[in-house]
C-alpha cells in the first residue's frame, strides 16, 4: 500500500477499473509520457488526476497527436478542472476544443475516494490468512466477498451477515478484488449469474436469493 502522503495514488489496474479504460490504452499513455508513473515498493502508481486524463482522452475518440495529449495533461495538472463546479474547456485550435465534463470529474473523485478507502479498509498481513487481502480488523477475505457479489449477493445482504462492516468497505473490497485478481486461472462465474456489476451493486430494492 502507498504511504499516507500518497492517498490519491492508484496502481495501473486500479486506475483502469475506476476509469473504465483498457489496460492497453493506459500503458500507451504511459509509454507516450502522457501520464506519469511513480515507483513505490516495486510497483507502479498513478496520481488520481492522471486517471482523469486517461478517461478524458478516451472520451475524445480522436487520434490526437502526442503533443496535444501532453498539452491536455498540463492543462489538467495546472488548472485542476475537477475542482471547479462547472465544466471548463481547453482550446487546442479554432477547430478543436476539449471540454472537461462533470462525468470526468466524477471519475477523478471516485479515484480519490477509492484510494483513501483502500488504505483504510484493505489489509495485507502475512500473519492473517497467509497474507491474503482482508477487510481491515477482520479475517474477511476480499476475494471471497467479491465472489459473493459476482454471484448475486448485494451489499445489503453482506451487511446482514457482517453488521460491523460498513457498506463502503464492501464496495472498496469489490473494486480492489477486481483490480488485484489472484494469480493463476480465474474462477468462472456460475451459469445463469447476471453479468454487469452496476445493476447488482445499485440494487437497493430488495434481497436477491442466495446461491
Amino acid at each position: 500500500m502507498p504511504k499516507a502522503a500518497d492517498n490519491h495514488m492508484l496502481t495501473r489496474r486500479e486506475a483502469v477499473e475506476i476509469a473504465h479504460v483498457s489496460l492497453n490504452a493506459l500503458d500507451k499513455a504511459i509509454e507516450q509520457n502522457i501520464v506519469t508513473v511513480h515507483r513505490r515498493r516495486d510497483r507502479s502508481w498513478l496520481c488520481s488526476d492522471d486517471v482523469g486524463v486517461v478517461a478524458l482522452l478516451q472520451k475524445t475518440a480522436l487520434p490526437l497527436p502526442i503533443t496535444v495529449k501532453r498539452k491536455i495533461r498540463r492543462w489538467v495538472r495546472e488548472t485542476q478542472p475537477y475542482r471547479v463546479e462547472h465544466g471548463t474547456e481547453l482550446h487546442i485550435s479554432d477547430a478543436l476544443v476539449v471540454r472537461w465534463s462533470p462525468e470526468i470529474s466524477e471519475t477523478v473523485h471516485a479515484a480519490e475516494s477509492y484510494a483513501r478507502l483502500r488504505n483504510q479498509w484493505i489489509e495485507i498481513n502475512p500473519e492473517i490468512k497467509g497474507g491474503e487481502p482482508v477487510i481491515r480488523g477482520t479475517r474477511i477475505g476480499v476475494r471471497g466477498i467479491a465472489q459473493r457479489m459476482d454471484e448475486g449477493d448485494t451489499i445489503e445482504i453482506l451487511i446482514e451477515d457482517y453488521p460491523h462492516v460498513p457498506a463502503e468497505a464492501f464496495q472498496t473490497t469489490y473494486t480492489y478484488a477486481k483490480a488485484h485478481p489472484r494469480r493463476g486461472r480465474p474462477t468462472r462465474p456460475r451459469a445463469g449469474v447476471a453479468s454487469g456489476r452496476t445493476a447488482m451493486l445499485s440494487d437497493r430494492g430488495g434481497r436477491k436469493p442466495r446461491r
